[in-house]
C-alpha cells in the first residue's frame, strides 16, 4: 500500500504502522496453520504409533511368559522322568557309573 498525496512524516507513519500490521497478520496466519497442523494431525499420529508400539511390547511380553512357563513345564516333567528312573534303577539294585555333571545338565528345550 503507497501513500497518496502528500508524504508527512504522520503519512509515512501510517503506513509503515499499516505495513507492520499486515506483516503480524500473515505471520499469525501462518503460525496458526502450523499449530493446527501439529495438533490435528502430528499429535494424533505419534499418538496412534505410540498405542501400536505399546500393543505389540504387551503382546510380545504376554508371548514370551507363555513360552517361559512351557519351558519349565518341560524342565519339571523332564526331572521327574529321570528321578523315577533313579529310583527305578535303585529298586533293581543297578548301580549308576558316578557323573558330577549329570545333576547340573540343562538342555535346551526351546527348539524341541
Amino acid at each position: 500500500m503507497v501513500p497518496t498525496g502528500s508524504v508527512t512524516g504522520v503519512d509515512v507513519e501510517d503506513w509503515w504502522i499499516q505495513t507492520s500490521f499486515v506483516t503480524l497478520d500473515e505471520a499469525i496466519k501462518i503460525t496458526n496453520r502450523r499449530v493446527n497442523a501439529i495438533e490435528h494431525v502430528i499429535i494424533p499420529r505419534i499418538e496412534r504409533t505410540l498405542s501400536y508400539i505399546i500393543t505389540e511390547l504387551d503382546e510380545r511380553e504376554r508371548e514370551e511368559f507363555y513360552r517361559l512357563k512351557k519351558i519349565q513345564e518341560k524342565k519339571k516333567a523332564l526331572k521327574e522322568k529321570n528321578a523315577k528312573l533313579q529310583e527305578s534303577r535303585k529298586v533293581a539294585g543297578e548301580s549308576e557309573p558316578a557323573n558330577l555333571l549329570a545333576e547340573e545338565k540343562d538342555e535346551d528345550l526351546l527348539f524341541e
